[in-house]
């Protein structure tokens, strides 16, 4: 499962990635040519606070290689036709822009269940009233996009996911975190992550945006955020952390986006 823009469906385990069509038997193709439509917010940050906007580089394409550049490229075309001026006006979630590849799951927050568990001493099972009494943490980071837009400044809030690895115990032999997303009709969406970046200082498990509760089509109730990774890595609706020995193949990752996506900086 995964993410999707404003007028475009979004989908199981969200992250702010170009959608392609269905082919039959509810798979879908890589990011074809038709681009997503994105808003831009006009509200501005909170006083004293850096200001936003939304860039834009092409850069990122050439981690990619044939469809799936091709695809980002048309995507990343239609972006920069909404924007014009390659930037958007400073402002909070509404100028965030949204691509996913399933709709946001209609679960409340209070009943929503995170697990943690593979290969760890002692697997969790976290309800709502559980998270609330963990340690909160706060992280404001630029939030970057394989199609080549970048948010600056976007602050989450929510849990270090290290913190929960340490209750559950992680083996030795576990390297990776297969995140976990909620799935429509038994559909699923996974992407692994190194597990030396989900025990990152700046990882969190998000369930807060810019200080409100994080919006469904944003990956509310609960997303990862990674910020040393493009945004197909920062999985959203997130159900279940599976620690694992080896890499689990992901949903863009099975589409030809690559298993490491490290935000270049310069």
């Amino acid at each position: 499962m995964m993410p999707s823009d404003e007028g475009v469906p979004e989908g199981p385990g969200a992250t702010e990635e170009p959608v392609g069509p269905s082919r039959p038997g509810g798979t879908r193709e890589p990011p074809g040519p038709e681009a997503p439509t994105v808003a831009a917010g006009k509200d501005l940050p909170p006083e004293g606070e850096a200001p936003r906007r939304l860039r834009f580089t092409r850069r990122r394409l050439l981690i990619l290689g044939g469809a799936a550049a091709a695809g980002v490229a048309a995507t990343l075309a239609g972006v920069r036709a909404w924007s014009g001026s390659g930037e958007a006006p400073a402002g909070g979630p509404a100028s965030f822009p949204v691509l996913s590849v399933e709709p946001p799951p209609d679960v409340p927050p209070e009943d929503w269940v995170l697990k943690v568990d593979g290969l760890v001493e002692r697997p969790l099972t976290i309800d709502r009233t559980m998270w609330s009494g963990l340690q909160r943490l706060d992280e404001t980071a630029d939030f970057n996009c394989v199609t080549g837009w970048t948010l600056d400044n976007v602050r989450w809030g929510g849990v270090a996911p290290s913190m929960l690895l340490d209750q559950a115990g992680v083996r030795p032999e576990a390297e990776y975190a297969a995140v976990h997303a909620f799935g429509h009709a038994g559909a699923e969406y996974v992407s692994s992550v190194p597990l030396d970046l989900v025990m990152a200082p700046d990882t969190v498990l998000a369930d807060t945006l810019d200080g409100a509760p994080l919006p469904p089509k944003h990956g509310g109730p609960l997303r990862l955020v990674v910020p040393q990774q493009l945004g197909y890595k920062n999985v959203k609706w997130v159900v279940r952390i599976e620690i694992t020995e080896r890499l689990v193949p992901g949903y863009w990752e099975q589409r030809g986006y690559p298993e490491n996506a490290p935000v270049r900086r310069g």
